[in-house]
């Protein structure tokens, strides 16, 4: 009887769960470039890729928006962009100004989470949990073939309570 519910019960893999083909940016683009590239697309991220096609890092959205930081050894925090320190939320537009010629290999998050096609979705999960993530890149010979984001991770629920209607309900991917 064990082995008849271990059977019944279906795996995920990345490679089922992942948008492909995933959108990359050069490391030599600008992040205004990314920016773009991002909103033509509404995406919330792009893959870096290095000069030879391969993963390099992400850059997020997430990322471009201003972030709080402490200022060590004061009790003062200030704001950053891109780390640029943005002072008064009133220079916000100078700053964004400063950093959209910013290299996206300069800018981008080279501690994201990547997975292997053959993955398990219990270990992607995992990923974003321990890194506080939003996007795990998909990679096939350190190549990236795919991304999943947590709104991805929503799909499971969605395939579990309409398992007819998936196919018709999810944009074509």
């Amino acid at each position: 009887m064990a082995d008849t519910d271990s059977e019944s019960k279906k795996t995920v893999t990345a490679a089922e769960l992942m948008t492909s083909p995933v959108l990359t940016v050069s490391d030599r683009a600008t992040v205004a470039e990314a920016a773009s590239m991002m909103l033509l697309n509404r995406i919330g991220s792009v893959i870096v890729l290095d000069e030879n096609d391969h993963y390099a890092g992400i850059l997020t959205e997430r990322m471009m928006l201003p972030e709080e930081a402490m200022v060590p050894f004061m009790r003062g925090r200030v704001f950053r962009l891109l780390g640029h320190e943005i002072g008064e939320f009133e220079n916000i537009e100078e700053t964004m100004d400063e950093v959209r010629s910013v290299k996206v290999g300069d800018a981008m998050s080279t501690t994201s989470t990547l997975v292997e096609k053959d993955a398990h979705i219990s270990d992607v999960v995992e990923a974003m949990v321990a890194k506080d993530a939003h996007h795990v890149c998909v990679v096939e010979d350190r190549k990236p073939i795919g991304i999943i984001s947590r709104h991805d991770l929503l799909r499971l629920f969605f395939d579990r309570e309409h398992p007819s209607t998936v196919s018709d309900a999810l944009p074509a991917r």
